[in-house]
């Protein structure tokens, strides 16, 4: 091939490249409309973990105002709505924004998966991109695991019980900036800790790790994956056992999965 010719190539694949960005950015585009029109339906999703603290009674209510009359908090009454506390009349605009945005990367994020493959694969091998389409929709599962495990089991339990270490007396309200951005941190977290299934396999692909190591260490992975918990969680034994339970399963799991790529790995050498 002339140098001509590279060029031409690599310039060919450069304005490839271009377009599938300019595409995923509209992608983003087009989501974040959509989104933002949704985004007090997404916050009352978001803010869906904090219900348990109305049963609780840290979220106070406030009865339906009759026409003509100010709202006032009732004594005793049963709690059904968080009061939520705003610093500046910019903060529930920008909670909007930030949620949209958030969700817009995520909703466009199988489209963008799309595009990046598009542009990788036809350099990648047969066996190579069985391999990334196997990574991409287990990390895919796992995150949805991961962020199902905290929305669903992990903050409803988790919130109450941090609630009962503030003071009596002291009257609580949720920050609303600062409360969605730490469940939203919370569900990030869960949705990376449950990739570790899918960083072993990789691991085991590229022979970094073998099936019998991750047996071998199985006791001193349990020790960490405590420890980790044990650090991660406030310090009391069931919140430790939420998150550590879920992660001893999963190292389980990856033991069992790594012989299936470990053994198609050895394969694929062959042919």
């Amino acid at each position: 091939m002339s140098n001509e010719e590279a060029r031409m190539t690599f310039t060919e694949h450069l304005g490839e490249l271009r377009t599938r960005i300019i595409r995923s950015m509209m992608s983003i585009g087009v989501a974040f409309i959509f989104c933002y029109a949704l985004s007090n339906q997404i916050f009352a999703m978001i803010a869906w973990p904090l219900s348990p603290l109305q049963h609780a009674g840290v979220a106070t209510a406030i009865e339906p105002p009759t026409p003509g009359a100010v709202p006032t908090p009732t004594p005793g009454l049963q709690p059904r709505t968080p009061q939520w506390t705003v610093l500046n009349p910019l903060e529930p605009i920008m909670v909007k924004i930030k949620l949209a945005v958030y969700a817009s990367v995520l909703l466009a994020l199988p489209f963008i998966m799309y595009q990046l493959c598009a542009f990788i694969f036809p350099g990648l091998k047969p066996s190579e991109r069985r391999m990334v389409q196997f990574l991409l929709f287990g990390c895919a599962g796992f995150a949805l695991l991961g962020v199902g495990v905290a929305y669903f089991a992990v903050l409803p339990l988790l919130l109450p019980y941090l609630m009962q270490w503030v003071p009596e007396g002291v009257q609580f309200q949720f920050r609303m900036s600062e409360t969605v951005m730490q469940i939203i941190l919370g569900l990030f977290g869960f949705a990376v800790a449950f990739q570790f299934p899918m960083v072993t396999l990789a691991l085991v692909y590229l022979g970094l790790l073998t099936p019998a190591a991750l047996k071998r260490y199985r006791r001193v992975a349990i020790v960490a994956l405590a420890i980790a918990a044990a650090l991660l969680t406030p310090p009391d034994p069931i919140s430790m056992m939420i998150m550590l339970i879920p992660m001893m399963i999963l190292y389980e799991l990856s033991i069992w999965m790594s012989y299936v790529v470990y053994r198609r790995r050895h394969r694929d050498k062959k042919v």
